[in-house]
C-alpha cells in the first residue's frame, strides 16, 4: 500500500490459495465478470437488446423493474460502440484507488460507500424522472470516478501520477470539470447528474467517517445554533422574570398604600402565582 492510514476493520473477506481477497478485489472481479457476461450476451442478442434490459430506465423502475437500480453498472457501452479502452483503464484505477479507500475506512464502510455510489444516484435519478423526461442510463464509470473522489477526499495532497506532479484533489477537480463540460456540450444531462451525485456521495461519505476535517464544520455549526437558541431562551427568561418582578413590586406597593382589598382579580392571581413560585423554589 502507498498510503499508511489503516482501519482496524481492514480485513480480508476470505483467502484463496493463500492470497487475501478484500472487498475491493471482489468488486473488481464482479465488474470484470459482468463485463464478460455482457459481452457474451451482446454477441448473441445485440447491444441494443442488452442495453434495454439493463439500463436505468426510470419509468420501468417505477413499474417494478427495481433491478435496474444496480444493473446499470454492468458495463460501459462505449467499449463496444467505440472500442474505447477507458473501461479497462477505469477498472485498473478502481482497483488501485478502491484498495486505498478500503484500507483507510475498513471493509464495512467501504461496502457502504460502494452501495451508496450505486444506489443513491440511481434512486435520485429515478425520482427526477417523475418530473422530467430522461434517457435510459447505463454506465459504470461514474461509480469508479466516485471511488477516486473518495480517495482524493482522504488524501487530497497525494500524487497519484508519477509523471504529472498534480495532487489528487487538483486532478479530481480537473477531471470533474472536463467531464462536466463534455456532458453539457453533448446534452448528456443524465451523465451530468450521475457524475455530480456520485461525487457528492463519495465526498460526504468520506467526511462522515472522518477523512480530512471530517464533518466538524457541520457539528460546529449545530453547536453554534444550539448556543444561540439557549442564549435567546435565557434572555427571554430573564426578561420575563424581570417584568414579573416589576409587576409584583407594583402590587406590593399598592397593598402597602391601600391594603389587600384594593387588589383586583388579575392582581390577586399574579400575587398567588408569585407566591407559588417562591414556595417551589424553596422546596428545590
Amino acid at each position: 500500500m502507498l498510503y499508511h492510514e489503516q482501519s482496524e476493520d481492514f480485513r480480508p473477506l476470505f483467502w484463496m490459495q493463500g492470497r487475501p481477497i478484500y472487498a475491493n478485489t471482489l468488486l473488481v472481479i464482479f465488474h470484470i465478470a459482468a463485463f464478460v457476461i455482457a459481452a457474451l450476451f451482446i454477441s448473441y442478442f445485440g447491444l441494443g437488446a442488452v442495453f434495454d434490459a439493463l439500463a436505468l430506465n426510470t419509468p420501468l423502475v417505477w413499474h417494478g423493474e427495481v433491478w435496474r437500480l444496480f444493473s446499470y453498472v454492468a458495463f460501459d457501452p462505449a467499449f463496444f460502440i467505440q472500442r474505447s479502452l477507458w473501461f479497462l483503464i477505469n477498472i485498473a484505477l478502481f482497483w488501485f484507488f478502491g484498495r486505498e479507500v478500503e484500507q483507510f475506512v475498513g471493509r464495512k464502510s467501504y461496502l457502504k460507500l460502494y452501495a451508496g455510489l450505486v444506489f443513491i444516484p440511481a434512486i435520485l435519478l429515478s425520482l427526477l424522472g417523475l418530473f422530467i423526461s430522461l434517457n435510459p442510463f447505463l454506465n459504470c464509470c461514474e461509480v469508479f470516478f466516485g471511488m477516486f473522489i473518495a480517495f482524493a477526499t482522504i488524501y487530497p495532497g497525494a500524487l497519484p501520477s508519477l509523471w504529472f506532479p498534480i495532487t489528487a484533489a487538483t486532478l479530481a477537480w480537473i477531471l470533474l470539470g472536463i467531464s462536466t463540460v463534455l456532458d453539457i456540450a453533448f446534452h448528456d444531462f443524465d451523465s451530468f447528474f450521475m457524475l455530480w451525485t456520485s461525487s457528492t456521495v463519495a465526498y460526504v461519505g468520506m467526511r462522515l467517517v472522518g477523512a480530512g476535517r471530517g464533518m466538524t464544520w457541520f457539528t460546529d455549526w449545530l453547536e453554534e445554533k444550539r448556543a444561540q437558541r439557549l442564549a435567546r431562551e435565557r434572555n427571554f427568561k430573564v426578561l420575563r422574570d424581570q417584568q414579573s418582578n416589576e409587576s409584583i413590586d407594583a402590587i406590593l406597593d399598592k397593598i402597602s398604600k391601600n391594603g389587600v382589598g384594593s387588589l383586583n382579580a388579575s392582581e390577586r392571581a399574579a400575587l398567588e402565582r408569585a407566591r407559588t413560585k417562591l414556595i417551589q423554589r424553596d422546596q428545590r
